[in-house]
Order: C-alpha cells, then structure tokens, then sequence
C-alpha cells in the first residue's frame, strides 16, 4: 500500500475536528449503499416476473399452440406428430381437443351448480405440462373409468361449483344455439383430482379429460384433434421453430408462439424494464453529489494536513491520489454493503415468501425474484466507477492548492 492510500485512511478514520465529516461521509456511503440495493431488488423483481411468467404460462399450455386456421379441426393427429417431431429445436408435442362446455353438479336446482367451463381433451401419454405436479386434492389420472369419464378441475372452479374428488358432474357439448334439432351432447364425469397453479385464468375456467371423451363431446371424427401444445429445447429460438412448423405442415396448421398468445402479458413486462436504465442513472448520480459534497468538505477541513503534506514533497498526483482513494473506498464500502443486503433481502423472499400478491392479477402468489450475477456485476460495478469518477472534481481541487496558503489557512 503506498502512502497515499495509507494517508487516506488516516483523513477518514481521524477523529480529531472530524465529527461533521464523519457524518458526512457515513450519509454518502448509506446513500450510495441504498441506491445500489433498491436497484438490484428492483432488476432482479422484474427478472423474476419475466421468468416465473415464462415459466407458468410455457409449462401449463406450451411453447407453441397449433391450431386449425379459423378453428377447423385438424385431421389425423398421429401423422402430424410425426412431421412436428422432425422439425429442429421441438421438444416435445402434445395432441387436445378443446372446446367451451358447460358443467353441471350432481346436486342440481342450485344456480351455483353450474358453470361454463374450457374443456381441454388430451393424451396422458403426450401430456408434457406441469399439470400432474400441480395437482393439490386427488390425483392426477385421466384414464376411462368403465362408464364414467375421468375429469380434472381448477381450484376456484371447483370451489364454486361446490365439489371435491370423488363427485359427479354432467358435462354439456354446446355447439351453436341449442335446438331439438342440435341437441348438445352429455357425459358423465368423475373428478378425480383438483389443481392449482396459482393463475386465476387457468383455475378459474380450464377443466381436463382424455382426448377421447373431449372428442365424442364435441362431435370430433376419429383422429380429428383442435390442435397440439409444442414444448421446445430453446425458447430464445420460438420464433424461428414456429416459422419453421408452419413451412412444415401448411395450410390449415397455425402455430403460435406464447409471446405472440400473451402479447399483452409479457408487454407489460418489459415495458416495467423499459425505465431502468433511468432509474439506475438518477439514483446513482444522486449518490455522487453526495460524495462530491463529503469530499469537498473534506478538502476544506484538510487544507492544513495538504499544505504541510506538499511541503514535505508530496507531488499534487499525490495529492489527487489521497481523495481519490478516499472515494474509492466509499464507493466499494457503499456498492459492497448495498449489494449484500440486495442478497439478503432477496433470498429472504425466495426461501420464505415474504410479500404475497393476489394470484389473479399477476399469474402468481408471491413476489418472485430472479438473482444474475450480472446484474450485481453490472450495477454494483457502474456505482463505484460513478463514485470514483465523482471524487475526481474534490481530488483535482485538493492537488490544486497553493502549499504556503495552505499551512496558512485556519
């Protein structure tokens, strides 16, 4: 350690007329250490949103839905799987049938007994989302039970309809305007489980069966399916495997992605993301002044300790060197402190979900939040190149002193 830094240290931790100084610096440091951590809890916030979005919305329904253009079924379904399994980055893909419905309890004569529902058919055997791990009552089976259909249920539906595991429902197919000409077709079902994803728009209205019972349901034609649920091996790529199913399968095939399904969800996202930078530059910029005030304050109440240091032979590099390691060590006091409790705080809410949110404006329960070392790296390192640049202006100031008026000043 040269004697610059050494000096340095001596200015800061120098108790003698140094008690305003002191309380100066400890308010630049904290300023800059809260800057630091707000704007690390608010990036990693908003990259947790954006994860646990993806996350909710790509494993609950998929990557890519493919549908019938205008909502015309799509024929034989094994022969399509295998031309989509072809395509470059697909993962996995799922075959449903999918309609709107109507849903009766068993107990009828009460008007909260029934409710319109979105019945989704599909094939335990394709089935690649997260259903079978977000199951909370029952289980997660939908194989034929003898005469009875086996049927799943988001939680909020259940809890209006009044029913638990084990109950029978009627389910009506509702194809156009009801008539003794266009009878809606009825089966049965038992609920053989209940889930809960903690996304209202999913628990509030999707119901699940096999593919087969949606298919007689809705009057489908053997190997007829709504459309298929494509999970893919990198995201980042979606764009181009949803052109590339297109160019594969043709017309009447219509893939499209979840950003392009959730345009407005993931907008709202970003957009959140969008004032950042600005943010970062404003609190960031505050904190400087502070240290440019604390080390100008600094310079003055030192004017007598440069004087004698400069008489003695310190060169004004020397000089500048003192007050600029005196705002280097704030700015990594102030960005190291401010990113150890950004961690803390952060961890806290991961492990034990500290701030909850309602469920049915944020597709989630709690907080969710996304630590990048990056973001640490990147926040914590402009901070301190910020405070360092800042203590240049009182550095320059310092080295610029006469030495004879200097030893003078009082």
């Amino acid at each position: 350690m040269g004697y610059p830094s050494f000096i340095a240290g001596r200015f800061l931790h120098s108790r003698v007329h140094n008690r305003f100084i002191s309380f100066l610096t400890f308010f630049a440091t904290a300023g800059l250490a809260i800057g630091t951590m707000a704007l690390l809890i608010t990036v990693s916030v908003l990259n947790g949103f954006q994860k646990k979005i993806t996350e909710n919305v790509s494993s609950f329904t998929s990557n890519i839905e493919i549908q019938g253009f205008e909502g015309v079924p799509l024929p034989d379904y094994k022969s399509a799987l295998n031309k989509i399994m072809k395509v470059t980055n697909v993962k996995s893909s799922s075959p449903f049938v999918s309609h709107e419905a109507m849903i009766r309890a068993r107990s009828a004569g009460a008007s909260s007994s029934t409710d319109g529902l979105l019945l989704k058919g599909i094939d335990p055997a394709y089935d690649s989302s997260s259903l079978r791990n977000e199951v909370v009552s029952g289980r997660y089976n939908l194989s034929p039970l003898g005469s009875m259909n086996p049927l799943m249920l988001g939680s909020k539906l259940a809890r209006r309809l009044g029913v638990s595991v084990g109950d029978t429902m009627f389910v009506f197919g509702v194809e156009g305007l009801p008539s003794p000409m266009n009878p809606p077709r009825v089966l049965p079902f038992v609920l053989t489980g209940i889930y809960e994803t903690g996304m209202s728009d999913y628990d509030d209205i999707y119901g699940y069966t096999n593919i087969s019972s949606a298919a007689y349901l809705f009057n489908l034609r053997a190997g007829e399916v709504t459309g298929y649920d494509i999970m893919v091996n990198d995201v980042t790529q979606v764009d181009n495997t949803s052109n590339n199913l297109r160019r594969a399968l043709g017309y009447p095939f219509y893939p499209r992605t979840m950003f392009q399904m959730y345009r407005n969800l993931f907008a709202w996202v970003e957009l959140q993301k969008k004032p950042i930078p600005i943010i970062i530059a404003l609190i960031i910029i505050v904190a400087t002044f502070n240290i440019i005030g604390t080390l100008l304050m600094m310079v003055l109440e030192k004017v007598n300790a440069i004087g004698t240091l400069m008489t003695l032979g310190a060169t004004r590099g020397a000089i500048t060197r003192i007050f600029l390691a005196q705002g280097a060590f704030i700015g990594i006091l102030g960005t190291s402190v401010g990113a150890i409790m950004a961690y803390v705080l952060l961890e806290l809410q991961k492990k034990y979900e500290l701030i909850r949110i309602p469920g049915d404006v944020y597709f989630m329960n709690t907080v969710p939040v996304s630590v990048h070392a990056g973001d640490f790296i990147l926040i914590g390192g402009t901070a301190f190149i910020l405070s360092l640049l800042a203590s240049y202006l009182p550095a320059k100031a310092a080295s610029s002193l006469d030495p004879l008026e200097s030893v003078r000043f009082h």
